[in-house]
C-alpha cells in the first residue's frame, strides 16, 4: 500500500488534487519539468474502482513516456472484442488495446511521480477556497497553480459554482465489481460487451486472471430489474456465462454517479480540471483511463509555461477542447447507437461484412484507431 506522507504540506508550488490517472501522470510529468509538486487524494492506493480497465494505445504510450514498459510487458494484449445482443454475438478484431487492473497501474504512475520528485499526502481531502487557499485536512496550503482530477464525484471545487457540473438528464450510470475467475468467463485477450435495454456490461480478464465486470447501466431499468448485481447476471446468463453471472449476483458493486457530464468551465485563474474532473461522456469501453492520462501529460506544459510566464491557466481551455471534443461527440453518437441494441446489431454486422471496416470498426467505436493516430 502506497501510503508516503509530504514532508511539507504548506507550500507547494502546484497542487494536483487526485492521484488516480489523470492526477498522478500530472503530477510525474510537473515533477520531471523541475516543478515542486504536492500530490494529494482523500484515498490511499491501491484502490477499488469502476472501470472497465482497457487502456487504448494512445494510453500504452504514456506508460512507456513514464518508464513504466515493464508495466506495460505485464499487460493483457486485446485480440477480440464480442459484441452481444439479443440479436447475436458479432465478433470483432481489436487489437492494439491492452488490459490491466487499476490495483497495478495507479500504484505504479504514482511511483513515477515520486521517482521523479513529486511529493504524495494520502487520506487526505482537498478543498479549494474562493481566496486561492485549500484546506488539507487540518493544515493549509496555497499552490501557484492548482490541478484538479478528483473525478465525478470530488469536491474540492464546492466553493466555486463557476465549476458546477451540467449533468445529462438521460445519463447513464456507472458499476462495476472484480470477481474471481469462471469456466465460463472470456479467455485472455478477449473483450465481451453485452448491449441490453438495461444497458451494457463490459468483461474482461485481469492479468491476475480475475474478472472485471464495468456497467454503464440505465438507473430505472436497473432499480426495476432488482439492482445492477442482478441485473448483470441476467445480462450473463442470456449470453451464456450463468457461472458468472452467479458470481456477479453475490458480489458486492461498486457504482459511480451519471457518467455524462460537463464543467460550466475546465479552467479559470489559477486552477485547471483534467480527466474526468473536467467532464465525462459515456463511453463504450476504453476511453476514459487514456482520456484522463492523456489531459495529464498535456496539462503539465500548460501549468508550466503559465507559471514561467506569470499567466493564467485559461489557456487549458483551448487546449482541452482541441483534444477531446471530437472524442466526445463519437462516444455521444455511440451512446446513442447502443440504446437500440437491435439495430446496433444489425449496423454493426453489415459494417463487418465489409473487409476493410472489419478491422477497424472496433477501434473506430472505442476511440482506440483515432487516440493511435493522435499519439
Amino acid at each position: 500500500m502506497i501510503a508516503r506522507a509530504a514532508s511539507n504540506t504548506t507550500s507547494p508550488e502546484i497542487l494536483v488534487i487526485g492521484a488516480g490517472p489523470a492526477g498522478a501522470v500530472a503530477a510525474a510529468e510537473l515533477a520531471g519539468r523541475g516543478r515542486d509538486v504536492l500530490l494529494v487524494d482523500r484515498a490511499t492506493f491501491p484502490r477499488p474502482k469502476v472501470c472497465g480497465c482497457c487502456l487504448a494505445p494512445a494510453g500504452v504510450a504514456v506508460l512507456r513516456r513514464l518508464g513504466l514498459d515493464d508495466l506495460v510487458a505485464s499487460a493483457t494484449p486485446l485480440r477480440q472484442v464480442t459484441l452481444g445482443t439479443d440479436a447475436g454475438a458479432i465478433h470483432l478484431p481489436f487489437e492494439g488495446s491492452r488490459v490491466l487492473g487499476r490495483d497495478r497501474l495507479d500504484p505504479a504512475i504514482i511511483e513515477a511521480a515520486i521517482s521523479r520528485g513529486a511529493r504524495t499526502a494520502f487520506d487526505t481531502r482537498a478543498r479549494i477556497r474562493r481566496d486561492g487557499t485549500v484546506d488539507l485536512n487540518d493544515t493549509t496550503c496555497t499552490p501557484t497553480a492548482i490541478v484538479v482530477a478528483d473525478g465525478l464525484a470530488g469536491g474540492s471545487l464546492a466553493d466555486h459554482p463557476e465549476f458546477d457540473w451540467s449533468v445529462a438528464t438521460t445519463g447513464r450510470f456507472g458499476a462495476g465489481v472484480v470477481v474471481d475467475s469462471t469456466i465460463d468467463a472470456p479467455a485472455p485477450g478477449e473483450l465481451h460487451m453485452l448491449v441490453d435495454r438495461v444497458g451494457y456490461l463490459g468483461i474482461v480478464r485481469l492479468p491476475d486472471d480475475r474478472i472485471d465486470l464495468a456497467a454503464a447501466f440505465d438507473a430505472r431499468r436497473v432499480r426495476d430489474a432488482g439492482g445492477p448485481a442482478v441485473a448483470a447476471a441476467m445480462l450473463l446468463a442470456r449470453h451464456g456465462m450463468p457461472m458468472l453471472g452467479e458470481s456477479a449476483r453475490a458480489a458486492r458493486w461498486r457504482g459511480t454517479p451519471t457518467l455524462s457530464r460537463r464543467r460550466r468551465v475546465v479552467a479559470r485563474g489559477s486552477i485547471a480540471c483534467i480527466g474526468d474532473a473536467a467532464g465525462y461522456v459515456e463511453p463504450f469501453t476504453g476511453e476514459g483511463m487514456t482520456w484522463a492520462m492523456r489531459s495529464g501529460v498535456e496539462v503539465a506544459a500548460v501549468v508550466d509555461a503559465a507559471i514561467a510566464e506569470g499567466t493564467s491557466l485559461e489557456t487549458w481551455r483551448s487546449v482541452h477542447r482541441r483534444l477531446f471534443a471530437h472524442h466526445h461527440r463519437r462516444c455521444r453518437i455511440v451512446a446513442h447507437a447502443v440504446r437500440h441494441p437491435r439495430l446496433l446489431h444489425h449496423g454493426a454486422s453489415w459494417l463487418s461484412s465489409i473487409s476493410p471496416w472489419r478491422r477497424r470498426l472496433a477501434g473506430l467505436a472505442t476511440g482506440a484507431t483515432a487516440m493511435e493516430r493522435e499519439r
